[in-house]
């Protein structure tokens, strides 16, 4: 009788340990399962999270700053005051009257109080509007009886993009001189700075 309670024992305690060992493997499967899965579920992440992106892009400067000066005519005198003019359009060394940046005149005084008036004309071929940055004007000698004056352009005068302007610039023999000057030349040099408005 001992002998079979033993038995039963051991084989209570055996089914048990198989039962355990079973519930064991199947909660490593379980847990290799899960782990599995999680790993597939990272793996996914990160692929997702991986991804390449490209940007292409192509940029242009479609801007063009192009101030000129594009002519430059007598329009008007007083007394016996006429322009000199040149042949061809050149001037005595050559040069062209008007390019695009230099226009030049020469004028013949005769008597006191002649004047002559050239009109000069500037042109915005660009698509960048501009305005008048700065002036100077700078006479030769102005010990000489013949002055320059100019009207029409001012600092800040505005050139929009495509548009042009006029303005005017006159030389004259001084009315008071009396007797035949000893100097009878005088040069002028007009420079006019543009730059982009509002800058």
């Amino acid at each position: 009788m001992v002998g079979k309670c033993t038995y039963q024992i051991y084989e209570v305690e055996r089914m048990k340990k198989v039962n355990n060992e079973k519930h064991e493997s199947r909660n490593k499967n379980i847990l290799i399962g899960a782990l599995l899965a999680v790993i597939l579920i990272m793996g996914v992440g990160y692929a997702a999270f991986a991804q390449q992106l490209t940007i292409n892009g192509t940029a242009s400067i479609s801007s063009t700053w192009q101030v000129e000066l594009t002519n430059i005519e007598s329009t008007g005198h007083t007394g016996t005051g006429v322009d000199v003019p040149y042949a061809a359009g050149t001037a005595e060394d050559g040069t062209k009257l008007v390019n695009s940046t230099t226009a030049q005149f020469k004028a013949d005084l005769k008597s006191p109080g002649d004047s002559v008036t050239y009109t000069v004309t500037v042109e915005n071929k660009g698509n960048i509007d501009a305005e008048v940055g700065s002036i100077t004007f700078t006479e030769g000698n102005e010990a000489a009886p013949i002055s320059y004056s100019y009207t029409g352009i001012n600092e800040g005068d505005p050139l929009n993009a495509s548009g042009n302007t006029t303005f005017t610039v006159t030389v004259t023999y001084d009315e008071s001189v009396e007797s035949q000057p000893e100097i009878t030349d005088n040069t002028v040099t007009m420079t006019i700075n543009y730059v982009q408005a509002g800058a």
